[in-house]
């Protein structure tokens, strides 16, 4: 009988502690994987910038738009096709000016956390807690910037690295400028909060200029718009005066290659504008 159980045990043994192992490698496997999941995912969210182009949008809407027009209202190719560039003039138009105001938004609050970076270090507060204390008042978007910046520097990350990213995440000559100083600064020293006075002054400057040209450049922007509004108010008065006889023009091989040469003309009007109406300060 014990030559039957000894083996019998030894054997129940060595399943046991194989299977134990077995767990703890795959428990291993598993937390390895999900470290390096997390370190992905925290490089992936420091390297992300603050605001991107979404152009594609304006090219999924307008295939969209084209596509309902030939398949159910029975509109002519070359017409859907030119509604279609249309549209998507329209919408990166759009998402230029959303990512112009999001930009100067935070170019101005750049601008206020600065001054308060220069009163705390002409206070004698050093760099690090000049940063935490701007990172409490900042408000949004900014603030999320200056709190990854903080965590960092705490964490004990180099900082010109951590200031580099911060130009990375945000890729603008302003916050390129601030970046590049405060790496400069903490490899070299010196009078840091003239220098950062200075940064800000011409922070606002740029911003002042800014704001001048996009009033001057509204002229044709609105002029723009007025016309494609008529346009299409009049081509909607005179499918109301006479529906059938608008949609037999619209179907006649002269009508569609007029209106579809109005249209494109139309995109490149709004190509044009778009172009004048942002130069570089």
């Amino acid at each position: 009988m014990n030559a039957v159980l000894f083996p019998a045990g030894l054997l129940a043994a060595t399943a046991g502690i194989g299977y134990y192992w077995y767990e703890s490698w795959r428990r291993e496997q598993v937390r390895n994987r999900l470290t390096e999941q997390d370190t992905d995912d925290e490089i992936e969210s420091r390297q992300r910038p603050f605001a991107r182009r979404h152009w594609w949008i304006a090219v999924v809407v307008a295939i969209a738009v084209t596509a309902s027009l030939v398949l159910a209202f029975v509109c002519p190719v070359p017409i859907a096709c030119a509604l279609g560039v249309v549209v998507t003039l329209l919408g990166v138009e759009l998402d230029a000016w959303i990512l112009e105001w999001r930009q100067s938004r935070i170019e101005t609050q750049l601008a206020d956390t600065i001054d308060v970076l220069v009163a705390s270090v002409r206070a004698g507060s050093s760099l690090q807690t000049a940063l935490t204390q701007a990172a409490e008042y900042a408000p949004m978007p900014i603030k999320r910037e200056l709190d990854e910046m903080v965590a960092r520097l705490r964490l004990g990350d180099s900082p010109p690295e951590v200031f580099g990213e911060l130009s990375e995440r945000v890729p603008m000559e302003t916050f390129r400028l601030f970046s590049t100083t405060l790496s400069v600064n903490w490899e070299a020293g010196g009078s840091l909060g003239e220098i950062l006075a200075g940064i800000g002054r011409t922070i606002r400057d740029r911003l002042i200029i800014a704001r001048q040209i996009r009033a001057l450049s509204t002229q044709g922007r609105l002029t723009t718009v007025v016309v494609l509004v008529v346009t299409w108010f009049m081509a909607a008065m005179m499918w109301q005066s006479d529906p059938p006889r608008f949609v037999r023009f619209l179907t006649t091989p002269t009508g569609t290659w007029l209106i579809t040469l109005a249209l494109v003309l139309q995109g490149v009007g709004i190509a044009m504008v778009s172009k004048i109406s942002r130069p570089k300060v």
